[in-house]
């Protein structure tokens, strides 16, 4: 496989108590990602190394945030284009934040893009994904 680790958040309080479990079967990536539930647990890393991973988001009501960089500089997120150009908001890393509910994607499609990451190291194409615009710092 070609995810090597998954670090899995659970806040307890204001405390993050996760866990990194190396070398992850199939399995635990799909537990720990339908364990999330925008609350306590708000964010699941699928890690290839340090510079490459995807990470999930959120959880509560069905909604999940899925993006992916392949060398920490330029992300992709999992899109649906079928939605509105409107403001959700969700518990991601701990804490909330206004996301476009374009990028707001169902635990089915949240499954399909950790699966194909996690054997193939790709971004599934069979799903819309759109480059985060660059980030200049001045």
């Amino acid at each position: 496989m070609f995810v090597l680790n998954l670090s899995a958040e659970n806040w307890v309080g204001n405390q993050e108590e996760g866990d990194l479990i190396e070398s992850p079967t199939w399995s635990q990536i799909e537990q720990a990602i339908r364990e999330l539930d925008g609350k306590s647990k708000t964010l699941v890393t699928l890690g290839a190394d340090d510079e490459c991973y995807m990470s999930i988001g959120g959880g509560e009501s069905g909604k999940y945030i899925v993006n992916t960089t392949f060398d920490n500089v330029s992300f992709h997120n999992l899109v649906d284009p079928s939605k509105p150009d409107a403001i959700e908001k969700l518990f991601v890393g701990g804490q909330e934040g206004n996301y476009s509910a374009r990028m707001c994607v169902n635990l089915e499609t949240t499954l399909l893009a950790a699966q194909t990451f996690t054997v193939s190291g790709e971004l599934q194409k069979s799903l819309s994904w759109e480059e985060e615009k660059e980030l200049v710092m001045l």
